[in-house]
């Protein structure tokens, strides 16, 4: 991190104190770096997990040989950036050309990467416009705040330090949003879980034990409501997080229905894949309805209030047997949506794989959504259709009739003192150049 950057998010004291942490982690060669990258890829490698690192380019360019072995053992390496700049402040043109440079040197360095985290979990407009046109498939740079496990964690969470982490990274409140990847013209959104490692060692001060709590509290969260927890672990942190990491995963793999554990880019090419479903819902007569869903092997149709003979899931829905079925109903089992509901919420019913029509006559649905104009929250639309009692079917989120989903993350932003010390350095330099052609 730059010094005007981790000024900017922690003040001057915790600045120096972070100076200090990262003179501990780091040493003159990569050795200590790869005790630490090793260590990460054992615990994934043991609860069955592929980790996804994105990777700074300069520092990848500095270390092929380290890094590739790491992708070759199975690790996705995603771009983290040219250089470990805040790409919020950089225009298009800037972006264009330094991203360019950075997948140049992941293809010298034989990986093919799909995907890019913004260093600082930062981007502007500018940042998506090139990376679709650069052909990602995803990034993943939107932090979500999710809400504490309990009072003490929540007195944790009032100190400075942790709101300016919060505005650095412009985190969306978890409480509000479905926490899920989104598709956005061809470009796969996937948020990112805060606390992440940097918070709760370095800005809350937690335990070991609490720690742990605290990401076992987000599976929990995200378990219930089906959503994504995309966990953020930095390879330096290994020693301090490698206990709460395993337990985690653990955790994740007891879970029922399962959970979809998996590398960003294979969240993201299942995003991909899960747009093109189609669920086709007709009426054929009096009170009978026919139900089609037209999607790959490993999707799932979820049906409630209606007898099909499926396996028990989660709540009151059951697993579709067949994909193609009548059900005997006498409402519609799609969700009804006001005339007067905005737009938005259609479109984010769709992507949440629920069919629907248009139509103020609640009584005549397995579901209702009524929306005034303005301000709404994709959390009360989803509750309200969770509390209806059908009959509605729905695609599933995850394949194979997995309830949420996780992922294991952490940014390669330096393997050595020489690569952090390179840091503010670069930094400038792009800030400059930038400058410089605009």
């Amino acid at each position: 991190m730059s010094l005007a950057m981790s000024i900017r998010s922690r003040g001057p004291a915790g600045s120096a104190a972070r100076t200090r942490r990262v003179l501990s982690r780091f040493g003159p060669t990569a050795n200590a770096m790869t005790r630490h990258l090793d260590r990460y890829n054992a615990i994934t490698a043991e609860l069955g997990a592929r980790p996804t690192w994105p990777t700074t380019a300069c520092v990848l360019g500095r270390h092929p040989d380290v890094l590739k072995r790491y992708a070759d053992g199975g690790a996705e390496l995603a771009v983290h950036g040219l250089v470990h700049g805040d790409h919020a402040s950089l225009d298009e043109r800037t972006q264009r050309e330094t991203i360019t440079r950075a997948l140049e040197i992941f293809e010298r360095s034989g990986i093919y990467a799909t995907g890019f985290r913004g260093p600082y979990l930062r981007y502007n407009q500018a940042t998506l416009d090139v990376l679709r046109e650069l052909g990602f498939r995803y990034h993943s740079s939107q932090a979500v705040v999710f809400p504490p496990r309990d009072g003490s964690s929540a007195a944790a969470r009032s100190t400075p330090s942790y709101a300016l982490a919060l505005k650095l990274y412009s985190a969306v409140d978890a409480r509000h949003v479905a926490v899920t990847p989104r598709l956005r013209d061809g470009l796969v959104d996937i948020p990112v879980a805060i606390p992440d490692d940097e918070i709760l060692v370095e800005r809350l001060s937690l335990d070991a034990v609490a720690r742990t709590l605290e990401w076992i509290h987000i599976l929990d969260l995200t378990h219930r409501r089906g959503d994504l927890f995309t966990l953020q672990l930095h390879p330096e942190r290994i020693p301090e997080l490698g206990d709460a990491l395993r337990a985690t995963l653990a955790e994740a793999r007891r879970r029922r229905p399962a959970v979809f554990v998996a590398s960003l880019d294979r969240i993201a090419a299942w995003w991909w894949r899960r747009s093109r479903f189609v669920l086709h819902v007709t009426r054929i007569g009096s009170g009978r309805h026919r139900v089609r869903l037209d999607a790959d092997p490993d999707a799932t149709l979820l049906v409630r209030g209606a007898p099909v003979g499926g396996a028990p899931w989660y709540g009151a829905d059951v697993v579709s047997p067949r994909r193609d079925l009548e059900l005997s109903t006498a409402k519609m089992p799609v969700v009804a949506i006001s005339r007067r509901t905005p737009d938005g919420v259609r479109r984010f019913l769709r992507e949440e794989g629920f069919p629907y029509e248009i139509s103020d006559d609640a009584a005549a649905y397995g579901a209702h959504v009524d929306v005034p104009a303005g301000i709404w929250s994709e959390r009360e639309v989803l509750d309200a259709v969770e509390r209806a009692p059908g009959p509605l079917v729905r695609i599933s989120r995850w394949p194979n009739a997995a309830r949420s989903a996780l992922a294991v993350t952490g940014d390669i932003d330096a393997l050595t003192l020489t690569d952090f010390v390179l840091r503010s350095w670069e930094t400038r330099e792009q800030r400059s150049n930038g400058r410089h052609q605009s």
